[in-house]
């Protein structure tokens, strides 16, 4: 019974869809007119009323609003807001098509159609997938799973748990895998990262194999780096309000700070010899070089004797002024230019050097699989010389739980250890 339900669900959303935007339209003509809407406006609507409908759900079903099973809350929002839109579209070609019968018919009500009809259309629709059980996300879990926080207890969450990496190919329609087992060679390593490939899910690992894959017999870096993009990549509206973020963060950074810059560029200039901005090579997303800004802090040609070292807090190197530019993070002011180009972004792991990254293992594969950061989870949560082997934790952490809540926390964060000048 519960199977032929769901075969005629989506002939049920279709029929109820037409309704609520017939329905829509009248609560426009209700909000833009009040009671009293003028019949020579609303003798077009009644005219077309089922045409009108028509074009919507032809909308919806090119959009994919008819499909037989939802994710999430935010797939059925972005589609009923898509289909909207373009329905929208159509509508005015239909009424351009027949603008002599219908020309009376207020263009502006179209402007209240789109949002009240994306919050109606959105809330039947989820309505009838939660009753149905096809509003839900279907989870593979690799291994056993012993933590609480890998695999979370969240509602409309089908789980399935295998023994072998293999086993995914018995499975279709897979939204998320989480590896609670090792790794054993490069042959499951290269299958896991044929099949995230193809089917474009979401992985995560759980926080102990991580040290393990780093240390494991797996020597081929293309591989690991390939599984470290599927790693750090979240869902679109995620991605989405990150880069919102970074966009009006950065641009906000910039009008607040444009004056000081200017006035501590005119400082570096004046106390010491060289340039104003420090520019170097630094290691970003999947690898990818690029040349990070930052006020010029040491003297010139400061690692000529020494090679590329870390810097510490009694760095002989470092300026009068640029011991205050590190203290207060404003030599880093200069990499909004970086985020703005997308290069980085407000949050994430500290773009690295290239020296260091050949260095040390455990700053390359994973660590690489997002943008880095101007700020990150390390720096707001410890010093600002970390050694690579305590940075590792806390970046792995913030790619793990990467969000754009967990973002502004860190930016947050940052203001207090901005103004305390901690870390230094």
């Amino acid at each position: 019974m519960k199977k032929i339900n769901k075969i005629f669900v989506p002939f049920v959303v279709v029929l109820t869809d037409f309704i609520f935007v017939i329905l829509t339209f009248f609560l426009s003509f209700l909000f833009r007119y009040g009671k009293d809407i003028p019949e020579i406006n609303f003798k077009p609507f009644k005219q077309s009323v089922f045409a009108l409908a028509f074009i919507y759900i032809l909308a919806f079903a090119l959009v994919g609003l008819f499909q037989r099973r939802f994710r999430s809350h935010w797939e059925v929002f972005r589609k009923a807001l898509i289909g909207l839109c373009l329905g929208t579209l159509f509508s005015f070609v239909f009424f351009y098509i027949f603008r002599v019968k219908l020309s009376k018919f207020p263009s502006g009500v179209f402007l209240i159609v789109v949002p009240t009809g994306t919050i109606l259309i959105f809330l039947i629709n989820v309505i009838i997938f939660r009753v149905s059980g096809l509003l839900k996300t279907h989870l593979i879990v690799i291994g056993e799973n012993k933590t609480d926080n890998i695999v979370i207890n969240r509602s409309r969450l089908e789980t399935y748990q295998i023994d072998n990496i293999q086993d995914i190919l018995l499975y279709k329609d897979i939204d998320e895998v989480v590896i609670c087992d090792h790794i054993q060679d490069d042959s499951q390593l290269n299958l896991l990262i044929f099949l995230l490939n193809k089917l474009r899910i979401n992985v995560s690992f759980s926080p102990g194999l991580y040290a393990e894959l780093l240390s494991s017999n797996i020597e081929k870096e293309n591989s690991l780096r390939f599984l470290a993009t599927s790693l750090g990549r979240k869902s679109d509206h995620e991605e989405f309000f990150i880069r919102l973020l970074d966009i009006f963060g950065t641009l906000f950074l910039l009008f607040l700070t444009f004056f000081p810059m200017l006035v501590f560029g005119l400082l570096i200039k004046l106390t010491s010899k060289g340039p104003v901005f420090y520019k170097q090579q630094r290691a970003g997303k999947d690898g990818k070089i690029f040349n990070l800004y930052k006020f010029r802090t040491m003297v010139v040609n400061a690692e000529e004797n020494t090679g590329p070292v870390l810097t510490s807090q009694k760095d002989r190197r470092v300026t009068p002024l640029g011991h205050f530019l590190r203290k207060t993070r404003i030599d880093e002011l200069p990499q909004i230019f970086n985020v703005l180009r997308g290069q980085m972004s407000l949050v994430g792991p500290r773009p690295e050097r290239l020296y260091f990254l050949k260095l040390h293992k455990a700053l390359r594969g994973i660590r690489l699989a997002v943008k880095p950061g101007i700020t990150g989870l390390a720096q707001v949560q410890n010093a600002y010389d970390l050694k690579p082997k305590h940075k590792i934790k806390y970046d792995y952490l913030y790619i793990q739980k990467r969000s754009l809540l967990l973002n502004c926390y860190i930016l947050l964060k940052t203001v207090g250890v901005v103004l305390t000048m901690k870390g230094w």
